[in-house]
């Protein structure tokens, strides 16, 4: 049995296979508050106590029921919260023999009683201004990678999966979504309150907790396919509609691609700027960012993630966060091998070579011996959180580029649905993987591989599968990211023709600006960079990923010019992708930006979501703590 190290459950005495929720959602107090039931099994014989993961959390009463519905009240203590949350310790004993044999594979029904603190990390309840219609609340909750424990006394590790189905009642106006399928079209008026309706959720297919996933708003839908309706605030749903209208496509080349999407629906929901993802996987119902909403769909990409993530991830599982790489490295390798089939080979390469800057930026950040820059860190006793980068994605997916140029495409691609196949529903670890890979290819081939050094030794990959790429969507943005370096550093007359920028996609003029930083660290002069945004029109762009990039460039060639736009950007969103390291960048153009940047996250912070805030404010005390020691 895989041990977690990031649960606090004791999962080798009493799994749970099913939860039913019934909560009530309380804006005026931010509390969840009802109970939950666990569907459990003894693993082994006659266990003093189930300890479920918890974090904040109030309980008041634990019943525990017998097949027969026998029932009595167990005691439960609730200990000191370190990095992983707070154990909550259920003695069993006073059910024995009366109520509980206590044999192996007997089952019963834990009922616990509760609600949730108006802290917790995985909550966000946004006040009516905080939405874009301005008019009412919203909730939305965030439980990747352990923060299902701040919402649900549970056992909160991938390494089991269950189904669950709940009734969640909210005030009338708003509507409830869950990662499960609704059993209710409308919700329907609660008989003990009717300034409440009550929406009823199931999901039959067994996922780990950390894909349970709640919104509650004024919400509104919009078909964009069979399978797919697109949810968002009332005032943003035509763009948000528009801009996802090609999901039906993207998921049916994953079907073939790997096999029959296994879910039923495939809803969107776009939700507030406060979102601190890209997307969010959740089954039946992807959680995407506003900032995808571009206008002209050069940044749905993103969706091609999520659906592939209802295979990698969502069907087959990393039994701990230790793995991760196996839910996102997967990720990202069927979602270019989706963009190679609907828009040819090169697609696929350039978003390797896109992806491998945003690997040398997560590496450097971290320092090359750091033990997170690892394929499969440790992280015993750590909040997964600490270790989040983009290494498992770009690392992973690179590593699996590899193999697949070792064995064969043709013969990897057989290789990869079979395992996702195999694996279906099950949760899996990197030496399963390993194992698999080993029993199709055979021992001689296996021993070609170096395992060690890619899977758990820190610092770049083993083997640099770049010179492998096609490089025919680069080449032109690098090359003139080079010239305008070179003009720039000699001060020869800057480039007047904006026609070549013009002519690239988007994420091309993307991939110039991070080369211009890539081929010179510190960035150009200031003139030139106020040349760069007048010529290309930059200090207007709407394309999120384009600005990002833009103001990274602007903040690295210390241009304090920026400072204006860089706050507005951090301020009107809260994806971490781009305000963590903008606050970095920002925090070191010298006493200026980092008396700005902290001034900024004083005024947004209670904007941004609880696991943006912790991570930021971890970034500007280190920033801080170096300034310090600098002077």
């Amino acid at each position: 049995m895989t041990t977690d190290p990031c649960s606090l459950a004791n999962l080798g005495d009493v799994k749970c296979s099913h939860f039913h929720l019934s909560l009530k959602a309380d804006f005026s107090e931010k509390k969840l508050c009802g109970c939950v039931i666990h569907s459990a099994k003894f693993v082994s014989s006659k266990p003093a106590k189930m300890i479920l993961d918890s974090r904040g959390i109030s309980i008041s009463k634990i019943i525990l029921t017998n097949e027969d519905k026998k029932e009595c009240e167990l005691n439960f203590s609730v200990g000191e919260e370190g990095p992983l949350g707070n154990p909550v310790s259920v003695d069993l004993t006073a059910a024995y023999p009366s109520v509980l044999t206590g044999n192996v594979g007997e089952a019963f029904q834990i009922q616990i009683f509760y609600h949730s603190n108006p802290e917790s990390i995985g909550i966000q309840w946004l006040e009516a201004s905080q939405t874009d219609g301005g008019e009412f609340p919203y909730l939305f909750t965030q439980f990747q990678a352990i923060h299902c424990r701040t919402a649900i006394p549970c056992q909160d590790s991938p390494s089991n999966k269950v189904t669950y189905s709940a009734d969640i009642s909210v005030p009338k106006e708003l509507t409830a979504l869950m990662s499960a399928i609704g059993t209710t079209e409308k919700g329907t008026v609660c008989t003990s309150d009717n300034d409440y309706h009550c929406f009823s959720f199931e999901q039959k297919v067994p996922i780990p907790t950390y894909l349970v996933a709640l919104v509650i708003g004024k919400l509104a839908c919009k078909q964009v396919g069979p399978r797919t309706n697109v949810w968002t605030e009332p005032i943003t749903l035509e763009r948000a509609a528009y801009e996802f209208e090609k999901t039906n496509e993207y998921l049916l080349e994953s079907e073939k691609f790997i096999s029959p999407y296994e879910w039923g629906r495939y809803d969107l929901l776009c939700l507030p700027g406060s979102f601190p993802y890209g997307g969010m996987e959740n089954p039946c119902l992807t959680f995407v960012t506003p900032t995808l909403l571009a206008g002209d769909q050069s940044l749905t990409t993103v969706v091609c993630h999520e659906i592939a993530h209802s295979w990698t991830g969502n069907l087959v599982t990393n039994a701990t966060w230790e793995h991760f790489w196996l839910n996102e490295g997967f990720t990202v390798f069927t979602e270019r091998k989706i963009y190679a089939r609907l828009g040819g080979e090169p697609e696929r390469h350039f978003d390797y070579i896109l992806g491998n800057n945003d690997l040398i930026n997560s590496i450097k950040l971290f320092g090359e011996d750091h033990p997170f820059t690892a394929l499969v860190p440790k992280l015993e006793n750590i909040d997964p959180d600490e270790a989040f980068s983009s290494i498992p994605y770009e690392k992973g997916a690179q590593f699996l580029f590899h193999l697949e140029g070792k064995v064969g495409v043709e013969e990897f691609e057989n290789f990869f649905r079979n395992w996702i196949v195999t694996n279906r529903f099950k949760s899996v670890t990197t030496e399963d993987f390993q194992n698999f890979f080993k029993e199709t290819f055979g021992q001689e081939k296996f021993d070609e591989i170096d395992w060690n050094t890619w899977l758990y030794a820190p610092g770049f990959p083993p083997v640099d599968i770049l010179p492998l790429m096609d490089d025919s969507l680069a080449v032109e943005a690098r090359e003139m990211a080079s010239l305008w370096i070179k003009k720039d550093k000699e001060k020869e007359d800057l480039p007047t023709d904006a026609s070549a920028f013009l002519k690239l996609n988007p994420m091309q003029k993307v991939y110039f600006l991070e080369q211009i930083l890539a081929q010179s660290p510190t960035g150009i002069s200031c003139e030139g960079v106020a040349h760069i945004g007048k010529l290309f029109e930059l200090n207007n762009v709407k394309n999120s990923e384009i600005r990002m990039a833009w103001l990274s460039l602007c903040l690295a060639s210390s241009d304090q010019s920026c400072f204006e736009q860089t706050v507005e950007f951090i301020s009107e969103q809260g994806r971490m992708k781009f305000v963590r390291p903008l606050y970095r960048a920002l925090a070191k153009c010298g006493a200026d930006g980092f008396a700005l940047a902290s001034e900024t996250f004083a005024k947004k912070k209670n904007y941004y979501h609880n696991i943006a805030t912790k991570m930021i404010e971890q970034d500007l005390a280190k920033i801080s703590k170096e300034l310090e020691n600098n002077k």
